[in-house]
C-alpha cells in the first residue's frame, strides 16, 4: 500500500499529484502530458538531484507526501540515478510507489529495482498506456 491510513485520512481533497522524472526532456514532457491528460497534476525534474529537491519542496506542505500517488523515474540520468534516488526515498520513508523506467533493462537492474521496493520496472519503449494503467491502478481519480 502506498499510504498509511494517517496519510489517507489527512489527504488533501483535489487531484493525486505525480512525479515524473526523466532526463530526455522529450520524454518527460510526453509522459507528463499523458499523465496531466488523465487528470493527475505532474511534478517534472530533469535528473535525481532536482527530483529529490521537489520532493522536498512537497513534504514542506501541509500533508503534501499524502497527495502524490506516485513517483516516475528513469534509472539512467545524470547527478543522481533512478536506483539512488528510489533509496533516498526510502531512507526518507517516503512511502509512495516508484516506477522505474529504462533503457538499459537488464535482469541485474530490475533485481536491484525489486530489491529497493520498486513498484514497477518499465523498460524503453513501453506502451503509454502500460504506464496510464499502472497510475490509475494506484491513484483512482
Amino acid at each position: 500500500m502506498s499510504l498509511d491510513a494517517t496519510e489517507l485520512a489527512i489527504r488533501p481533497a483535489g487531484p493525486w499529484r505525480v512525479v515524473v522524472a526523466e532526463d530526455d526532456r522529450a520524454m518527460r514532457e510526453m509522459i507528463a502530458s499523458v499523465i496531466a491528460a488523465d487528470g493527475y497534476d505532474v511534478i517534472q525534474a530533469g535528473d535525481g538531484s532536482e527530483l529529490v529537491a521537489r520532493l522536498e519542496a512537497v513534504a514542506a506542505e501541509p500533508h503534501g507526501r499524502a497527495t502524490v500517488a506516485a513517483i516516475i523515474c528513469d534509472i539512467r540520468m545524470p547527478r543522481l540515478d533512478g536506483l539512488d534516488v528510489h533509496a533516498v526515498l526510502r531512507w526518507a520513508r517516503w512511502h509512495t510507489p516508484v516506477i522505474l523506467i529504462t533503457a538499459f533493462g537488464d535482469d541485474a537492474v530490475h533485481h536491484e529495482a525489486h530489491h529497493l521496493g520498486a513498484t514497477d520496472v518499465l523498460d524503453k519503449p513501453f506502451a503509454l498506456d502500460t504506464l496510464r494503467n499502472l497510475i490509475q491502478r494506484l491513484a483512482p481519480r
